[in-house]
């Protein structure tokens, strides 16, 4: 997980806890399973950082009293590291939620929750600390990544395009559906919407001075690139005039290419505004006359004369 991801999650596992039930759903929906132990139903809920444990067993407090069990174990073989599992009695945990209004076996959101910004952003937040993260490094990333249903995905992506214009896909992996945000406008809309105010300022700093160094960067080089093409195109110009003056002279030249000609082999760096600007002339009369200077060139290395 990127830095600026546990930055995030640390923020929202500090905030206020309002609708402790909301939240705790968006967990089960993304790291909740059911577990069966001879003739116990429990649903269990596997947590990879402490941080988020302490966070879920507060909102478990509020909601369960003393009706919860938790314990630390050690995945050495997957290299997870520490992982927390909090057990709660699946029936007593259905009673309590459907005193919310919520039914945790459902694949959809209860109506009052899917159309309140407020809670749905409550809901999206234990989502996205149980199985989600975001990152900034070089693209803008934000995803959620479970094992839920497509059904549930799309119920999610279009709740986000419908409540705040936020713009998400999903893909299949390995058997998992990833929700996921491009769009760094996108990805600050969605932190905002889930609490993270202090990572949104962060990322809004961050996405500014990117843009003033890509804006610094295309200037240079628009200059550099009209720079090169001036250069180019007055060093063609100088060849021709060189040319003529070997073969011919400039003096058999008509006075207007004369002057035209002249300027050019004193003023080497000018281009071609600034050329026709002090000749008092039109650009495009300019290069037209440059490109009759042209012609007579070529025609001189063809050992044609004019």
């Amino acid at each position: 997980m990127s830095v600026f991801s546990e930055e995030v999650k640390l923020e929202l596992v500090n905030s206020k806890i309002d609708y402790p039930e909301i939240e705790l759903f968006g967990f089960i929906k993304g790291k909740g399973s059911f577990v069966i132990e001879e003739d116990n139903h429990f649903l269990k809920l596997s947590i990879s950082s402490m941080n988020t444990l302490k966070r879920v067993y507060k909102l478990s407090k509020e909601l369960f009293e003393e009706w919860i069990t938790t314990y630390i174990r050690i995945e050495k073989r997957l290299k997870l590291g520490r992982m927390g599992e909090l057990y709660f009695n699946l029936m007593h945990a259905k009673i309590i939620f459907e005193e919310k209004n919520i039914d945790i076996f459902s694949d959809g959101l209860p109506g009052y929750i899917a159309k309140d910004p407020y809670l749905f952003g409550i809901f999206l937040r234990g989502l996205f600390l149980s199985c989600g993260s975001v990152s900034i490094t070089k693209n803008y990333h934000f995803e959620i990544f479970s094992d839920f249903t497509e059904l549930f995905a799309q119920m999610i992506i279009k709740n986000l395009q419908n409540l705040i214009g936020i713009k998400a896909n999903y893909i299949t992996k390995n058997n998992k559906i990833k929700i996921y945000i491009k769009s760094s406008k996108d990805i600050l809309n969605v932190l905002e919407l889930i609490g993270a105010h202090n990572s949104v300022e962060k990322i809004s700093t961050i996405i500014k001075v990117r843009e003033l160094k890509s804006n610094v960067s295309r200037t240079f080089n628009f200059i550099s690139a009209n720079a090169t093409k001036t250069a180019e195109s007055a060093s063609k110009q100088i060849e021709n005039i060189t040319i003529i003056l070997n073969n011919i002279g400039l003096d058999n030249l008509p006075d207007d290419l004369k002057q035209i000609a002249l300027y050019r082999l004193e003023n080497e760096s000018d281009s071609l505004s600034e050329m026709a600007e002090n000749l008092n002339i039109s650009k495009s009369t300019l290069y037209y006359k440059m490109k009759k200077l042209e012609k007579i060139a070529n025609d001189l290395k063809r050992g044609e004369l004019p």
